[in-house]
């Protein structure tokens, strides 16, 4: 018996493809609702746009082909069956056909991979599609595997290239089956997909991985294989701006790495270059979130430097206001790299900020409270002290600076009070062999 459901209570695509099938209530109509899929103009493409752009016309019925050119070009009126005729059996028994529009490049996806894709779905003879990843912003991510996609079409996403465009037949078998899912979807429909594959992360089957015993985790052979998918994920978070998650997959690779046990010096030298990728893109991310401390931590744990190392270890110490140590940095990186122009930039900018603060110094030190004239330079000292802070309260690229040494009690506390002002901390460390004074960004 078909199971009933609410479209209150939502469904799952196991309930659509159920033997039996499914039946759902559903309320009242609205007036508003009448257009399905209503169109936003922030979307990039329309369903008609991207169409034109797959060159769908070369489905055409030459018969019925007025070539004037005017006419938009769709899908209606085109046969399946003729559409078959020019495309590729993946499975042998005609229940998945392809047609590549657009060649992929690198190797097909793997079957547990998370895809990124933009995707039509047609029935036979209808104009418009009953399905559109364009109607809700273009791209969609899935996960293989996992039972968000229907059969048919996760089969046929296996066999795709990255940047490939291609369509597809599905049978009713791997689609919706003989019920369908009335009133949207009819029984025994075929589809035809056009998916457009953007980008896939390889999860190097890391659930099989997370199954094994202690000692097995610990092999080198098995690290190595669970932390290159969590690097692809990783960097997969980072392309979407998702830096916290980039964080958190990139420690824990470094984590499975540190804990496996090398046999040979073939395997530590892989585990220096993997470790040593690890830790210079977790400092890239801890740059991004202002913690350049942590970012200065993961580029001391890097065994094999490179350019890009040293080019963020020399960001953090500089947003840290640690210029002479910034500027050592970014001088290896260059050493490596002479052509690179953001080095080049970067150095320019240390030098910048370096003379900027080191005028507002000089502006403290000559109104210092040891003048004979101590009223007056109360004033203009309270007021360089503000000058400094409130700068540095809008430079967005520092989190720390140093302020000058030995300062008397009331000037202290003249640049705690305007620090205070502009929510900015006073922080005091022992650094070098001597205790240095900082000001500091309430998130530092």
């Amino acid at each position: 018996m078909a199971k009933c459901v609410s479209e209150m209570d939502g469904f799952t695509l196991k309930d659509l493809t159920a033997e039996d099938g499914v039946v759902f209530e559903i309320g009242e109509y609205r007036e508003d609702d009448d257009e399905e899929f209503s169109y936003s103009h922030n979307i990039s493409l329309t369903n008609e746009e991207a169409l034109n752009l797959l060159n769908m016309d070369d489905f055409e019925d030459e018969e019925n082909n007025d070539s004037t050119g005017d006419n938009p070009v769709t899908i209606f009126g085109v046969s399946f069956d003729e559409l078959k005729t020019k495309m590729t059996d993946i499975l042998g028994n005609g229940k998945i056909m392809k047609l590549v529009k657009q060649k992929g490049v690198g190797e097909s996806i793997p079957f547990d991979a998370q895809v990124t894709i933009k995707y039509l779905g047609y029935f036979e003879y209808n104009d418009e599609p009953f399905d559109s990843s364009f109607t809700r912003g273009g791209a969609e991510t899935f996960r293989l595997n996992q039972g968000a996609l229907l059969p048919g079409l996760e089969i046929a996403i296996t066999t795709m290239k990255k940047h490939e465009i291609a369509m597809f037949i599905v049978h009713p078998d791997l689609a919706y089956g003989r019920y369908g899912c009335a009133p949207r979807i009819p029984p025994n429909e075929q589809i035809l997909f056009i998916v457009h594959l953007l980008d896939f992360v390889d999860n190097g089957s890391v659930e099989t991985l997370d199954n094994l015993s202690i000692e097995e985790k610990k092999k080198f052979e098995n690290a190595v294989r669970r932390a290159r998918a969590k690097f692809n994920n990783a960097k997969d978070c980072f392309k979407k701006k998702r830096i916290k998650q980039a964080i958190r997959e990139y420690a824990k690779a470094i984590h499975w790495l540190e804990e496996a046990e090398l046999q040979n010096d073939e395997e530590e030298e892989e585990f220096n270059k993997l470790i040593s990728r690890g830790y210079s893109n977790l400092a890239i991310c801890y740059n991004l979130e202002d913690m350049p401390r942590r970012a200065c931590n993961a580029c001391n744990r890097v065994t094999v430097p490179s350019a890009k190392t040293y080019f963020t270890h020399g960001r953090a110490l500089f947003k840290m206001g640690e210029y002479k140590c910034a500027m050592e940095q970014l001088q290896m990186s260059l050493a490596i790299e002479p052509n690179n122009a953001d080095t080049v930039k970067e150095i320019r900018l240390v030098n910048e900020k370096q003379r900027k603060y080191r005028e507002i110094e000089k502006k403290l030190w000559s109104n210092c409270l040891k003048s004979e004239q101590i009223e007056r330079n109360q004033t203009l000292f309270a007021k360089a002290a503000r000058e400094m802070c409130e700068t540095f309260s809008k430079d967005s690229q520092l989190s720390r600076q140093p302020l000058p040494e030995s300062l008397t009690p009331e000037e202290d506390k003249c640049i705690r009070e305007q620090a205070a002002a502009f929510g900015l901390l006073i922080t005091t460390h022992q650094r070098y062999g001597r205790e240095i004074t900082y000001l500091n960004k309430s998130n530092y």
